[in-house]
């Protein structure tokens, strides 16, 4: 429920629902990580930070837990631009807590193979096809009214890259369009991910 209503960024009703549920329960991770991962899509600092801050004192051992809620509430600075407080605010947790940030990876199935992706991972046999069918695809959805939301964008762009460049090379998108270069293309697509799903994606 708290991640319904997160989802839907119906925070008042969602943080009610934890106080209601921790007069007579003991405190979950889960609910608060839910509260904030939908903090994080609507941009919500504000919230952020307080769900983050509640976490370390609840669940001040959590350090993996801890250290995802971290990335989430830096990704927040990001999307209004705040690329060295995001930069800063992350490192000094990862000392804080003494656990690394956990690299973001996607999988799907091929062929009764599992394919796994980095973000602008150039290492498999098919990259240029890879490529060029996102490419494709980017096309596509421009011309259905599709733009490109460099809130997703966590980190400075560098020289040479583009909003469009850094998106285009998130993992997400290289799984979905190596199943679209397949022949026949498969009627189910799934992609899995260890970290959750880029909002642009």
């Amino acid at each position: 429920m708290i991640d319904w209503l997160s989802r839907l960024f119906l925070f008042d009703e969602a943080q009610k629902l934890i106080d209601n549920y921790e007069k007579t329960n003991k405190p979950q991770l889960i609910m608060y990580m839910s509260l904030l991962s939908g903090a994080r899509n609507n941009r919500n600092r504000h919230l952020s930070e307080k769900a983050y801050d509640r976490m370390k004192d609840l669940f001040p051992n959590e350090k993996q837990d801890l250290i995802s809620g971290a990335v989430l509430v830096s990704n927040v600075y990001s999307s209004f631009g705040e690329h060295q407080l995001a930069t800063n605010f992350r490192s000094s947790q990862i000392k804080e807590l003494r656990t690394n940030v956990t690299k973001g990876l996607s999988w799907t199935q091929i062929n009764d193979e599992i394919v796994q992706f980095t973000a602008h991972d150039n290492s498999h046999p098919q990259a240029s096809e890879i490529d060029s069918e996102i490419g494709r695809m980017t096309s596509e959805l421009i011309q259905h009214g599709y733009k490109f939301d460099s809130s997703w964008i966590t980190r400075e762009i560098k020289d040479g890259e583009t909003i469009q460049s850094v998106l285009c090379g998130h993992s997400e998108k290289k799984a979905i369009a190596l199943n679209f270069i397949q022949r026949p293309v498969p009627k189910l697509i799934q992609i899995a991910k260890n970290l959750r799903v880029c909002g642009d994606c």
